[in-house]
């Protein structure tokens, strides 16, 4: 059963990307300039998406931290079957690369020279209505809109190091702003933001709010969405988890690794997007 939580109608995009571990005092001082909805209005700065990029580290390395206590213990309790070693070293890798990028994005908030590392925004657009969800995040993408590799999420070699793009969705009071961004350095990305830009605008909704879907699990449904319980339960059907690539033999990992790989390219273009105004909340 796929848990997808509900914006409360008196808290809205205040709930989107919270990471309640992080104290008061250090999240107005920190993260001050994108946590403003006159800033949001229009395209973020520099200074806004290291924020933005900072926070989702933040909370992906708390998952992971959680995730690895998590299996210690199931471990421990559960004779079910489990490759938990090999979880396991998927998961301490995923910290290692999390902090690799934390330590990065640091570094550039620190730095006084902000043409010297910075992020690429390749998309931004503000509607002129409120969209349904809220959403803040990284995905990780293995393949492009071509089916070709971005990058290689089963490679467990210590050398690679794993690469993330950053996805906004926020509802204003009147409006919203979506947008999506990559470090300039991450060049395995440039291939899926050159098809990306190709596409017509609409489209390019589409695609994002289906990499939301697929890849994601914070996003949040507005109550007063009327098409809410219809659209969860779409999203439960359709995006709900296959078995983990971990505990099957290789010829099904073989096959997992295709059709992953090809999820983008292959993605059902019928399926509703509600970044479209048909959607949109009604004041």
């Amino acid at each position: 059963m796929v848990e997808i939580p509900i914006i409360n109608a008196d808290k809205g995009i205040g709930e989107a990307g919270t990471f309640k571990l992080l104290c008061r005092e250090c999240d107005g001082k920190i993260f001050q300039d994108y946590e403003n909805l006159e800033s949001l209005c229009v395209k973020p700065t520099e200074t806004m998406l290291e924020e933005i990029a900072l926070k989702n580290v933040l909370m992906m390395l708390n998952k992971r931290y959680f995730e690895i206590k998590l299996f210690d213990n199931m471990k421990k309790e559960s004779n079910m079957p489990y490759p938990y070693e090999t979880k396991q070293a998927v998961n301490s890798l995923d910290e290692r690369d999390f902090w690799w990028d934390f330590i990065r994005i640091k570094n550039m908030m620190n730095s006084s020279d902000k043409e010297k590392s910075k992020f690429r925004l390749f998309y931004w657009r503000k509607l002129d209505y409120v969209i349904p969800i809220a959403f803040q995040g990284l995905v990780t993408l293995y393949g492009d809109l071509d089916g070709n590799m971005v990058t290689d999420i089963y490679n467990t070699s210590e050398d690679l190091i794993v690469k993330h793009m950053h996805i906004c969705m926020f509802p204003l009071e009147a409006s919203s702003v979506v947008f999506a961004f990559y470090h300039e350095d991450d060049s395995e990305y440039n291939n899926f933001a050159n098809q990306f830009e190709k596409l017509e605008d609409d489209e390019k909704l589409t695609v994002l709010s289906y990499i939301v879907y697929e890849y994601c699990e914070d996003m949040l449904f507005s109550k007063k969405f009327p098409h809410r319980t219809w659209i969860i339960n779409k999203l439960a059907e359709t995006f709900c988890d296959l078995p983990e690539i971990l505990a099957f033999s290789k010829d099904h990992a073989e096959l997992q690794k295709k059709s992953n790989l090809n999820k983008l390219k292959c993605r059902d273009k019928n399926f509703p997007c509600i970044l479209f105004e048909k959607y949109s909340v009604q004041k």
